[in-house]
């Protein structure tokens, strides 16, 4: 029986320090980098929309001007690539400030986010616009990059209290992905796309003419 109670608080002991280690803020570079190559991508796509210019390589009338036309470009009145922008920095400052368990999940659960918006964006394309936009494809490849980076790196612990047990992680972020995708499609379902389908409309009309245009921003 002692010898049972020494192994048992022996094992306790190092279940408590490699959880302190854990619960340890540290800095992430791997997940600052992937967070900020997403960040100057889609903040790039979103300064472009704001401003009302075609995003660097894109033809006027291509895919890119023609899924910038749509009204799925805009999300609660900002541009949506700014929205992907705003998650990248929130994930890059809290890897730069260090990821703890907590933070980590916090970091994990807006790239679940970003993840299924991305997919969602992209199934719009394919079947809603019929237009493709290389820079939202790098965007949707970073996210998924980011998702895979930061799952790696996943502190682990045991306890029902630990932030990043694998039952929380897998329950908080199926949540959160079926979350996003409903209040996705909820807020283009109820939009005003009239003014959006006529510069949707021309884009295309473009495209059809053969008229293109390249420009190139300094």
């Amino acid at each position: 029986m002692h010898k049972r109670a020494v192994s048992d608080t022996t094992a306790k002991m190092a279940r408590s320090s490699r959880q302190k280690q854990y619960e340890t803020p540290r800095r992430n570079w791997p997940v600052a980098g992937v967070a900020a190559a997403g960040l100057v991508v889609a903040g790039y796509l979103g300064v472009t929309k704001l401003g009302g210019d075609s995003a660097l390589f894109c033809t006027a009338g291509g895919g890119c001007d023609i899924v910038q036309a749509s009204r799925y470009a805009v999300f609660f009145g900002l541009p949506t690539a700014l929205w992907g922008a705003g998650l990248y920095a929130a994930i890059g400052g809290l890897a730069i400030i260090g990821l703890d368990a907590r933070r980590w999940l916090n970091a994990f659960l807006l790239a679940v986010a970003g993840v299924s918006f991305s997919a969602y964006l992209t199934y719009i394309e394919l079947f809603e616009i019929r237009a493709i936009c290389g820079y939202c494809v790098v965007s949707a490849v970073i996210a998924v990059a980011l998702f895979g980076v930061l799952l790696m790196y996943r502190p682990s612990g045991s306890g029902r209290r630990f932030p990043s047990r694998k039952s929380r992680v897998v329950t908080l972020g199926t949540i959160t992905a079926v979350a996003t995708v409903l209040i996705g499609a909820g807020y283009f379902a109820g939009g005003s796309p009239q003014a959006a389908a006529a510069q949707e409309a021309l884009a295309r009309h473009l495209t059809e003419s053969g008229a293109m245009m390249y420009g190139a921003y300094w």
